[in-house]
């Protein structure tokens, strides 16, 4: 842990009335009395603790690092609100939430989610973690994971709104959609988004990490792509988008296995950290991260053989799954009688190219082709 995320634990351990917190969770089951479990977990935003009952119950408290800003309270209440609707409307497996307080201003002096509590490992943890598969999905555990994933992401992309932005409950208990913290909104058209997201946008990486790239034609190549991309994308927004109204679907910011819960059998638990999901353009749906693979357009030549099929063995195998995923969301979109808006996004290879590049142009800052997007 870095010297400032160790401060911002050590000052978030300081500033929160743990003891207001059980006081809060004890009210909200009759007065049975809690304890703050002294293990604790955090991540670059938050802290999570356990919440033990007399009774045997166990809660998760998840707090908020740093002071609480009106963007963070903002996403944190879009979080609860993306959450609740998602329990109405789908059978997704969620924790549910007991309580919350968006800011400080509170008992606890604390931004906080009392949440249930999911017994079991997130996957990127079972079968032995990363030391055994290297954060990969085991291969046997594939195939039942991956139907399970899918019946997910159909359910998911089945709750739309009129709008793009962040999931927002408004005092009638209606859902709609509000801005997005640094972008704007919210937006009635894809082609708007997309033109916000070039205006807005910036490449992470300084320029010193192109200038390490030994070749010069190389790095000229990428460096006048990564400064061209959002220009280029913002007057080729009306050509790359095929579904330019609403309504647009739920998508979950980072749907990737380390954010699913499995059992010891790895069956699906529960899908957490819902932190950043909101409504986008379908051609912005992505298949689950831990089906990632660059686009071989926006990739080096090198790493395909003359038939365009990846040399890496890991690479083909991804392929392989991506097409075995892309199938089986079209079986379970004609299993529930909905349409076939996913299966229709996930096997366009231009849009999967367009929302990859997005994703990876602003978080991490990948070192790509920017100009094959268009």
């Amino acid at each position: 842990m870095d010297s400032s995320l160790e401060r911002s634990v050590n000052e978030c351990l300081t500033r929160t009335n743990w003891d207001q917190l059980c006081l809060l969770a004890s009210s909200l089951r009759q007065g049975v009395p809690c304890r703050v479990l002294p293990e604790l977990k955090n991540g670059l935003n938050h802290l999570v603790r356990l919440l033990s009952f007399d009774d045997g119950t166990t809660w998760i408290a998840r707090v908020r690092l740093r002071a609480s800003t009106q963007e963070s309270a903002l996403v944190l209440q879009s979080e609860v609100d993306t959450m609740t609707l998602i329990h109405q409307r789908t059978s997704i497996p969620i924790p549910t939430v007991y309580a919350y307080e968006v800011d400080t201003r509170n008992p606890t002096n604390a931004a906080f989610i009392l949440m249930q509590f999911v017994p079991g490992n997130v996957a990127t943890d079972s079968d032995g973690g990363y030391k055994v598969h290297q954060g990969q999905v085991p291969l046997y555990r594939r195939p039942s994971f991956y139907l399970a994933a899918a019946k997910i992401q159909v359910q998911m992309t089945s709750v739309r709104l009129p709008m793009i932005g962040m999931v927002i409950r408004d005092s009638n208990g209606d859902y709609t959609v509000g801005p997005f913290p640094h972008l704007g909104g919210p937006f009635r058209r894809a082609t708007d988004f997309i033109e916000a997201w070039a205006r807005h946008s910036r490449f992470p990486l300084s320029l010193d990490a192109v200038n390490r790239i030994p070749s010069a034609d190389l790095r000229s190549r990428i460096l006048t792509s990564i400064e061209a991309f959002p220009n280029q994308l913002a007057s080729s927004a009306a050509d790359l988008i095929t579904h330019d109204d609403g309504p647009f679907p739920i998508t979950h910011a980072d749907f990737f296995h380390s954010n699913i819960i499995v059992d010891s059998d790895f069956n699906i638990q529960s899908v957490i950290d819902w932190e950043d999901a909101c409504t986008m353009p379908w051609e912005l749906v992505e298949q689950p991260t831990f089906l990632d693979t660059v686009p071989p357009e926006l990739d080096a030549p090198w790493n395909y053989d003359e038939d365009g099929v990846p040399v890496d063995p890991d690479t083909r195998q991804t392929w392989d799954d991506r097409r075995q995923y892309e199938k089986t969301v079209a079986e379970m979109e004609l299993e529930t009688q909905g349409d076939n808006m996913l299966s229709l996004t996930l096997s366009n290879r231009r849009h999967q190219k367009l929302a990859y590049a997005m994703r990876v142009y602003t978080n991490p800052g990948k070192l790509l082709f920017y100009d094959k997007v268009i």
